[in-house]
C-alpha cells in the first residue's frame, strides 16, 4: 500500500511557471498555417425586424475570404434549455448587439473594415427592459411564438405553508434586489474552429462543460455528436460564463464557407458589452417564525432578467428559489420563480448560482428575526441550520457538515458578540462608524439533474516506462488549481512526485467524456475518479512487480516512491522502467470511474441531487463614513468546513479569491445597462476590486472529513462567494441601523439611505459635506 505524502500539502500549483513566465498559450496566443481572423456584425438596435443585410461590399474588401449571413447557415434554432437559439439573427434582433453578420478575413484590419461596410435593414420595434414590465400582459413581445414574455418559470412547495404562518408569533417580510455582475475573467471569449472534408469539426473552445457543449453544436450543425471534435485550450477565467458559447458556431460556418481555420476572439469592450452576465434578481421573502427561534414557515417569490435567449439563467432561478431550505430547516416552503425575456443581452450562471443571490436577503432578515426575538445571531442560526446526519426539506442528505464548528470558530476569530456590543453605542452618531456582519452559506459538490445521461467521473491514468503520468478527465481545469490538486492525489496513488503528473487538457478525441467542470463538482467528483486510477495503475504494477520478485502484491510496500519487498527496494521510477520491458514498451494503464450514490430529484425537486454538502461562516467588519456614504470593509474571517483540504495552499486562494469577487459585487460593481445597451463596457468604468479594497482577511479550515469525497475532501469554491454579500450587508446595519435591501451598497445608495433615515441632524451633516 502507498502512505500519503502529497495530499494534506500546500505545494504550489504545478502550472505556475508557465503561467507567471507567459508561457501559456491562451486562445489568443494559438495560431495555425492559414488561419483567418473573424469579426462579428452586431445589430445597432435592441428590437426589431431584420429585411435585409447587405454585405455586397464587405465582400469586396482585399483579403476578406466571407461574409456570411443567416441564410449561409443551418436553419434551425436550439439551446442549451430552449430553443432560442441561433447562429445568426434571421428574422429579428432582440437585443443590441445580436449577431447579424459573420467576416472571415486574412488580418483582423480586413474583417472589421468588411464589418463597418455591412449594412442592415431594421424595422425597429418596441422594446422592454425591465423585466416586471415585460411580464406585463401588453408588453412589446420578444419572441413572437412566447407570449406573455415568460423565458422559465419554477414552482415548489412542502408541507403546509399556510398554516405554518398560522403558528408563527412573528413573521418577517421583505424584498431585496441583487445586480447584474459582469464576470470580469481576465481573458476575454476566444474560439477557433476547423472544417475537415470528412464533414467533420474541429472546436478549440474554453469550455467548461465540453461533452454537453458538443451536444449542443452538433445540433446546430446538423452533424453527429462524434463529428464535432471539442479541445479546450488553458482558460484565463470563466466563473460560469464559458459553457456553452455561441462564438464557436459561428466560427464554424465560416471555417466550413473558407475551407481554412478560423479564429474569433473578443477584446475586452467587445465582450463586456455583449458578455452574458450574472442575471438580476428581485426577492420578495416571507418567513414565519415562533417566539423561541425555530424557523416554521418560508414563502418566495422571485423575478429574474433572461434577456434576449436563454442560457443557463433557468436553473439559477432554481437555485435562487429553493437552495437556502437545505442550510436551514423551515419546515414549510413554497416559492415561485419566473425569468423574463426582455431586449437585452442574455444572462447566465455565475459563482455561486443563485445561492449567493437568494443568501443576500435570507441572512439579512435572520438577524432581523434575531433582533426582533432578542436572539444572539449565531444562536439563531445554529438552532435551525441543518446538521450532519440530518435530510432537508427537499430530500438533501448531509453526510457531513462542521458548520456549528464553523459559527463557532469565526465568533471567536472575529470576537463578535463583544464587538456587537460595541458598535451598538455608536447608532445616532455621525462620522465613521464601524459594524460587524456574520452570514453562512453551504452549496453543492456536483449537481445530479445537470446531464441526464449520467453523474459521476471516470479518468484514465497513463504511464510512461520513465515514470512520466499522464492523466485524462473530462472535467477541465478553468484555473482554479484543479491540475494540481488530481496531480496530487494521482502521486499519493501511484508513489511519484506531483511534478511528474501531467493533467492532459480535455480533448474530447482523448479524454473521457464528463458532465464537466461546475456545480463546484471537479474536486469531488474527478478527484474521486483520478484516485481510482490511480489505484487501477498501481495496482498493476504490483501484481507484476510481486511475481518478479516471488511475493505477493500485499506484502509491497511504498513509502516516499519507493516500493520494498522481501529486502529488495526500487523507486517508482525503476519499477516503471522493468514493467515497460516486461511489457515490450506498453505504457501502464489505469482506469477510474466513480459513481456517486446521487438521485435524480423528481418532477418536485425532492432529491439527494449531490455527494457532499460543503459549509461556511463569514464575518465582515466594514467601516462606514456617514458624510459621504463611503464603505468599505475592513477585516473578514472566513472559516469553511470542506472536509480534507487537499492542498491549503489553493484553498485558501480560492475562498480569498471569492472574498474578492463578494467585495466587488457589494459594493462596487454593477452592469449600467441603458435601454439595452451596457454602458459601462470597461474595466475604466467597471471597477473590480484592486489590491487596496481588500479587507484583512482571516481564513481557517475546520477539521472535517466527507465519506463520498477522496481522501474526505468536498468542494470549496462556490461556497466561499455565497455569505460575502450578506456579511457585509449585515455589517452595514449593524454600523449604521438602516438596512439596504438592494446591490450594490455603492456610496450613491448608502449616502441617500443614511440621508433619509437616520434623522433631521445626520441629514443636515451630510448635505453639508455635499454642498
Amino acid at each position: 500500500m502507498t502512505s500519503s505524502t502529497w495530499v494534506g500539502r500546500g505545494i504550489p500549483q504545478v502550472d505556475i511557471d508557465s503561467k507567471l513566465r507567459g508561457a501559456t498559450e491562451y486562445i489568443a496566443d494559438i495560431t495555425v498555417p492559414g488561419m483567418l481572423h473573424a469579426v462579428i456584425v452586431r445589430s445597432p438596435v435592441a428590437h426589431g425586424r431584420l429585411h435585409a443585410v447587405d454585405v455586397e461590399r464587405a465582400r469586396r474588401v482585399p483579403g476578406v475570404r466571407a461574409v456570411l449571413t443567416s441564410a449561409d447557415t443551418p436553419q434551425r434554432f436550439f439551446g442549451p434549455h430552449a430553443n432560442d437559439w441561433e447562429i445568426l439573427a434571421s428574422e429579428k434582433v432582440r437585443s443590441f448587439g445580436d449577431e447579424i453578420a459573420a467576416i472571415a478575413a486574412t488580418s483582423i484590419d480586413a474583417a472589421r473594415e468588411a464589418a463597418a461596410l455591412v449594412t442592415a435593414t431594421i424595422e425597429e420595434l418596441p422594446a422592454v427592459f425591465d423585466p416586471y414590465e415585460a411580464l406585463e400582459p401588453d408588453a412589446p413581445t420578444v419572441w413572437d411564438d412566447r407570449p406573455g414574455n415568460v423565458a422559465n418559470s419554477f414552482q415548489i412547495a412542502r408541507g403546509d405553508v399556510a398554516a405554518g404562518f398560522d403558528k408563527a408569533d412573528l413573521v418577517v417580510t421583505d424584498s431585496y434586489s441583487t445586480n447584474q455582475i459582469y464576470h470580469a475573467y481576465l481573458e476575454p471569449i476566444g474560439v477557433m474552429a476547423e472544417y475537415h472534408p470528412s464533414g467533420s469539426y474541429t472546436l478549440t473552445v474554453p469550455s467548461h462543460i465540453p461533452y454537453k457543449a458538443r451536444l449542443t453544436y452538433a445540433g446546430a450543425l446538423g452533424v453527429r455528436p462524434d463529428q464535432v471534435r471539442i479541445v479546450v485550450p488553458p482558460i484565463g477565467g470563466s466563473f460560469g460564463a464559458k459553457y456553452e458559447m455561441i462564438e464557436p458556431l459561428m466560427a464554424a460556418v465560416l471555417a466550413r464557407e473558407t475551407g481554412r481555420p478560423v479564429r474569433l476572439v473578443y477584446d475586452r469592450e467587445e465582450d463586456a458589452q455583449i458578455a452574458r452576465s450574472r442575471p438580476p434578481f428581485w426577492f420578495h421573502h416571507r418567513i414565519g417564525v415562533t417566539s423561541d427561534g425555530l424557523f416554521i414557515a418560508r414563502e418566495t417569490e422571485v423575478v429574474g432578467t433572461a434577456g434576449s435567449r436563454v442560457f443557463w439563467s433557468p436553473s439559477v432561478l432554481a437555485t435562487a428559489v429553493h437552495r437556502v431550505d437545505s442550510l436551514y430547516h423551515f419546515h414549510n416552503m413554497a416559492g415561485h420563480g419566473r425569468l423574463a425575456y426582455t431586449n437585452e443581452s442574455p444572462t447566465t450562471c455565475m459563482r455561486g448560482f443563485g445561492n449567493a443571490e437568494s443568501l443576500f436577503g435570507i441572512e439579512q432578515m435572520i438577524d432581523e428575526i434575531g433582533e426582533k426575538l432578542g436572539i444572539d445571531p449565531v444562536e439563531l442560526r445554529r438552532l435551525n441550520a441543518v446538521r450532519e446526519g440530518e435530510t432537508t426539506l427537499h430530500g438533501w442528505q448531509i453526510s457531513s457538515s462542521k458548520l456549528p464548528a464553523c459559527l463557532d470558530r469565526v465568533e471567536e476569530l472575529s470576537d463578535l458578540t463583544n464587538k456587537r456590543k460595541d458598535t451598538a453605542k455608536q447608532r445616532g452618531t455621525t462620522g465613521v462608524r464601524r459594524g460587524f456582519g456574520l452570514a453562512i452559506a453551504h452549496h453543492v459538490s456536483g449537481y445530479r439533474p445537470i446531464l441526464a445521461d449520467y453523474d459521476g467521473s471516470s479518468a484514465i491514468v497513463h504511464v510512461t516506462s520513465g515514470g512520466s503520468v499522464t492523466l485524462f478527465v473530462g472535467e477541465p481545469d478553468i484555473g482554479q488549481g484543479q491540475a494540481t490538486v488530481l496531480a496530487q492525489v494521482v502521486a499519493d496513488g501511484l508513489g511519484c512526485d506531483p511534478e511528474d503528473v501531467t493533467l492532459r487538457g480535455v480533448d474530447s478525441a482523448l479524454s473521457p467524456d464528463a458532465v464537466g467542470t461546475l456545480a463546484s463538482r471537479a474536486t469531488t467528483l474527478a478527484g474521486n475518479a483520478a484516485v481510482a486510477a490511480a489505484k487501477s495503475a498501481q495496482d498493476k504494477l504490483n501484481q507484476f512487480l510481486a511475481k518478479e520478485w516471488g511475493t505477493s502484491p500485499d506484502a509491497l510496500q511504498w513509502d516516499g516512491g519507493t516500493v520494498q519487498a522481501e529486502g529488495r527496494a526500487v523507486t517508482f521510477r525503476e519499477a516503471m522502467a522493468l514493467y515497460a520491458v516486461a511489457h515490450c514498451g506498453l505504457p501502464l494503464l489505469g482506469e477510474g470511474v466513480h459513481h456517486p450514490a446521487t438521485q435524480m430529484p423528481d418532477a418536485n425537486k425532492y432529491g439527494n441531487p449531490s455527494p457532499a454538502y460543503p459549509f461556511a461562516a463569514h464575518v465582515a467588519e466594514v467601516e462606514v463614513d456617514c458624510a459621504t456614504g463611503q464603505i468599505r470593509v475592513v477585516r473578514y474571517w472566513a472559516v469553511h468546513d470542506s472536509g480534507t483540504i487537499l492542498n491549503p495552499s489553493t484553498a485558501r486562494g480560492q475562498v480569498v479569491g471569492a472574498i474578492a469577487q463578494g467585495v466587488g459585487w457589494a459594493l462596487m460593481e454593477n452592469v449600467d445597462v441603458k435601454a439595452g445597451r451596457v454602458k459601462n463596457p470597461n474595466f475604466l468604468d467597471y471597477r473590480i476590486p484592486g489590491g487596496g479594497d481588500m479587507p484583512e482577511t482571516f481564513v481557517e479550515f475546520v477539521d472535517g472529513f466527507e465519506p463520498n469525497g477522496p481522501h474526505g475532501a468536498k468542494s470549496l469554491a462556490e461556497a466561499a462567494i455565497n455569505p460575502v454579500t450578506a456579511a457585509i450587508a449585515n455589517a452595514f446595519y449593524d454600523a449604521t441601523g438602516v438596512r439596504c435591501h438592494d446591490l450594490p451598497l455603492s456610496p450613491e445608495r448608502i449616502w441617500e439611505l443614511l440621508s433619509e433615515e437616520n434623522g433631521p441632524a445626520l441629514a443636515a451633516d451630510v448635505q453639508e459635506v455635499h454642498a
